[in-house]
Formats: C-alpha cells, structure tokens, sequence
C-alpha cells in the first residue's frame, strides 16, 4: 500500500529534527507552557493533535500536570520519538495514537490536485465532526502547529506556487474547519481547544511590510490586526473555523518561533471555548 501524501510529506519534515534545533526551540515550549498553564488543570486529559518530534512542544511539563496525554500524529515514528524524551514516570502518562485529524479529507484533496482533478465528493462534504479523534473526552486540544501542514507540504513538491495557492484558497478552509470541529466533537463539556497557529513568516524572499518586533510588540488584537497588511497563508484560519465550530477565542499569546537561520515565525496560541447558548459571535479581524 502506497502512503498517505500527507503522512509522508510530514514525515519528511520531521525527520529534519536535530537536537540543535530543539535547543534552538527552548523559548518556544516556555512560551507555549506559559500559555498552557492556566488551561490544563492537575489530572486533565490532554490531546495532542500535530506533535510531530515535539520540539515545539513543552510536552515533559505537560505530562507531570495531565493524567493522560495523547500525541495523536499521522507520523507515528515521530511521536514516538517524543515521547521516548519524556523523563521519569511521567512517560508512562504520553500515549502515541497515529491518526489523520482530517478523517482523509486532506489526502482526497491532494490526489485530486495531483491529478489535476477536483477533489472527490467525499472530500468537499461537510465536515466529519462526529468521526473519531483519538481517545476522547479530553478536557484539552491541542493543535500544534498542524493548520498550515494539512494539505501545504504534499503539494508544494509536485506543483507551483500559485497552483498550490489555488487548491489552499479552494479548498483548504473547508479542511481546517472540519478538523477544529474534530477537536471540539472529541472535547468534553467545558473544555478548550488549545490552537498554535503559525500566522506569518519571515525570511530571504518572502520579507513582510513590518517587523516581527512590531508584531510581537503589540497587544494579541493589535497584532491580528496589523497581520492583515502581511502575506498570511491561505486556507487555514483558526478563528473563522472557531466561530463556525461555535466557540470564541477566549485568551491570545504571541510568541517567536525561531525556524531556522534567517526564518522567523510568528505563532498566535489561542484557548478557545465554547459560546454559551444564545451568546453572539465575538466580531474580530480574521486571518483568511
């Protein structure tokens, strides 16, 4: 049986990882924790969605504070290798669950455009928010740094950019929507789904009208808004697929994300929550 694209595209990038870079990302799992703290209570049941190495990822921390936290990744080699990093008994709290957060909706789209077909009419249904998602109710989602890998590098080696530009603005919303309901479906009643999002980059080539020490000097809302005068990836924005999940941002933090030499990131963490019924829709800029 021939591989997922998507699996085998992001097992690609994963076995970049080098312990240099993990040193490099020592200030972005501070980052991360620092907003995860105060979501994930003693006890919690956490998930895990887009762990990949876990480099990004303050997982250690996560697993002395949870019960149970499942690294739920298309590449399970990857996870596993995270995992195997965790020290002490907390190690026995991580569990690996190799698992498409997109319920093969993603891979329907990349065959399609390969093709240079429309993607099937499986894949352009309405989100599969009832499918499976790991072992839930969790009391915390966590998808980290997964928005922008869902269809991106299993394209970006078999077409050109504005082919690939194309297929994201046609249908990658529809695939990032249907994974955040995921996470929501797999949430327990009173929960959060945690998004880190990579909104911008900067490096030789794709420079932005602004620097990223403006952007991170900003207020979150300040800096979501100037964003919009940047180059932001297409198909993949967490607060439209948030509000059509029913829920709202309830907390933002925002942090760099030291790529590699001479790429920044900047990562927007969102706790989400569920509106209350009868609540309206907190009106905010969006990233699309």
């Amino acid at each position: 049986m021939n591989p997922s694209p998507a699996a085998l595209a992001n097992a690609n990038n994963n076995a970049k990882s080098t312990g240099a870079r993990r040193r490099r990302w020592r200030e972005v799992r501070a980052e991360a924790w620092a907003l995860l703290d105060s979501v994930v209570a003693d006890g919690a049941r956490v998930a895990v969605v887009g762990a990949g190495n876990g480099d990004d990822l303050p997982l250690g921390r996560l697993a002395r504070r949870a019960s149970q936290v499942d690294l739920i990744d298309l590449d399970a080699t990857a996870a596993t290798a995270a995992r195997a990093r965790v020290r002490g008994i907390a190690r026995r709290r991580v569990r690996v669950l190799e698992g498409d957060a997109t319920a093969g909706e993603a891979d329907a789209v990349i065959a399609a455009a390969r093709r240079g077909a429309e993607a099937s009419s499986g894949a352009a249904a309405a989100p599969h928010a009832a499918a499976s998602l790991g072992d839930g109710p969790y009391d915390v989602v966590v998808l980290d740094l997964v928005l922008t890998q869902l269809l991106y590098p299993a394209l970006k080696g078999t077409m050109g950019g504005k082919a690939i530009d194309a297929v994201l603005l046609r249908h990658g919303q529809r695939v990032t929507d249907a994974v955040v309901a995921r996470a929501w479906a797999a949430t327990r009643e009173g929960g959060a789904v945690v998004v880190l999002h990579d909104l911008l980059g900067w490096w030789e080539g794709h420079e932005q009208p602004f620097s990223i020490e403006r952007l991170l000097g900003l207020a979150p809302q300040e800096a979501l808004a100037l964003a919009q005068q940047g180059s932001l990836p297409y198909g993949c924005d967490p607060w439209v697929a948030t509000r059509r999940a029913g829920a709202e941002v309830a907390m933002t933090r925002t942090w760099r994300w030291p790529f590699a030499s001479g790429a920044d990131y900047a990562v927007f963490g969102l706790v989400t929550r569920r509106r209350p019924a009868g609540a309206a829709a907190v009106t905010e800029p969006t990233a699309s």
